[in-house]
């Protein structure tokens, strides 16, 4: 009876201090019940502000790619076979989502915007400097090496693939239509992005590495399909001449070979 008198009587602060019933960290705070989130700088801003817009997208777009994850690694397991059948995608798949919490963390640290009269009154070397970001591993900037792996991993796995020369229907595997879902929500982070970059608190790299993350979700959707032997259903006239595109389906493995 007193140990329960006593769970009761915690305050309860959340977060660190603990919970109504655990000493432990809580990931409730109650810091953000009335429509505000608080930066990394200790900024607070309504909860629609573009920085929160952007880092609520890339976040909803990390989760889909765990989904992603988690479907190849049941594949995997169901094949009774150590060596994965997609090659490295289940590991590019964990450093995307890496990447994406550093992306995370850049945006959730904007710094300050400089005034128009501090602008006028700087040189060319200090505008040059402070428009210019620092990848420091805390926020501070996005380094460009991430982009280029991306396109390393995306020539590795067009080179397997038939050449592409027609629209796709996001369909197949349910880990290449989840790909595909991936691809359509970074799109919208990338958007969402934009207006930070132009607003200069936002290292432009961060975009680039959006950009290019889609056309690696678009190249991925594709490869699963072929490594799990699914027809990929192209839309595309069936024909020369024919009137109306159509679907039109592909044995990907035939294809290649061709």
């Amino acid at each position: 009876m007193r140990n329960k008198e006593k769970k009761n009587n915690r305050t309860g602060k959340g977060g660190r201090h603990g919970g109504r019933h655990t000493s432990k960290n809580v990931p409730y705070t109650r810091t953000g019940d009335k429509g505000l989130s608080q930066l990394l700088t200790g900024e607070k801003r309504k909860k629609y502000d573009s920085a929160f817009e952007a880092m609520g997208t890339v976040d909803e777009l990390c989760s889909i790619v765990g989904t992603v994850h988690a479907e190849l690694s049941i594949s995997i397991v169901s094949l009774d076979n150590s060596t994965s059948p997609y090659g490295d995608l289940p590991e590019w798949l964990l450093e995307v989502m890496s990447r994406l919490f550093d992306i995370g963390s850049h945006v959730a640290n904007p710094r300050r915007k400089k005034k128009e009269e501090e602008e006028s009154d700087s040189d060319g070397e200090d505008n040059a400097k402070y428009n210019s970001f620092v990848c420091d591993g805390v926020g501070g900037g996005f380094d460009p090496e991430h982009i280029e792996d991306l396109e390393d991993w995306i020539d590795e796995m067009t080179d397997k693939l038939p050449e592409l020369s027609s629209f796709v229907l996001p369909t197949g595997g349910k880990a290449s239509a989840q790909l595909h879902v991936a691809r359509t929500v970074c799109r919208r982070a990338e958007r969402r992005t934009v207006l930070l970059v132009d607003d200069g608190v936002c290292d432009p790299n961060a975009l680039r590495y959006l950009n290019r993350l889609s056309d690696f979700f678009f190249t991925a959707a594709r490869w699963t399909n072929f490594c799990e032997g699914i027809e990929e259903i192209q839309y595309r006239r069936p024909h020369r001449g024919a009137k109306q595109r159509g679907r039109v389906k592909v044995n990907l493995e035939y294809a290649s070979q061709g």
